[in-house]
């Protein structure tokens, strides 16, 4: 039986979940006002120039840098994506979603520890946030090779959250990272 990869799986469930929730509007109020993010031509609010055309009239607005930010992220622009999410966070600087965002943007910059720090005061910031939780067991398991930081924050999240898929295999890494 061929065993699929797990961390493609786990980030593709977990893209598709923070979709739906940003696209559900986050379950948090519209701290920068009003204004409605430009769906642009993909359905998405991926549509950049819609978007920072948003920013222009209403740059205060902490959930439209935030989507400028998805947006570059989206597109693989790292360095765009933590300038806006940098500057999204000027504004709502606890926002433990956007934190994460901010350190998922750092960890493809491969700026780990940045990224750990940011997922951790996501998770000071809401200690329910399940998301700051699973990234960083992701970093310190695949990222920094670290057993030890990924089996603390796997079994804090194998307690709060054991229905999250395929939690044995990221345990088999550990274990295997244990063992070399």
């Amino acid at each position: 039986m061929r065993r699929l990869p797990i961390l493609p799986l786990l980030v593709g469930g977990l893209v598709g979940f923070i979709g739906g929730y940003f696209a559900a509007g986050g379950g948090r109020p519209n701290a920068g006002g009003t204004a409605e993010i430009p769906a642009g031509e993909d359905g998405r609010g991926g549509r950049i120039e819609e978007i920072a055309r948003a920013v222009e009239k209403d740059p205060e607005n902490p959930k439209l840098l935030t989507a400028l930010g998805n947006a570059w992220y989206d597109r693989g622009d790292w360095d765009r994506a933590i300038e806006a999410y940098e500057k999204a966070r000027r504004k709502a600087p606890e926002d433990p979603n956007l934190l994460s965002d901010l350190g998922a943007a750092h960890r493809n910059r491969g700026e780990f520890r940045r990224a750990v720090a940011l997922f951790e005061r996501a998770r000071k910031n809401d200690g329910e946030h399940w998301q700051s939780l699973l990234n960083l067991v992701l970093v310190h398991t695949y990222d920094l090779h670290d057993p030890s930081g990924a089996q603390r924050w796997l079994d804090e999240l194998k307690r709060r959250y054991p229905e999250i898929p395929d939690l044995d295999r990221i345990q088999e890494r550990i274990s295997s990272l244990r063992a070399s």
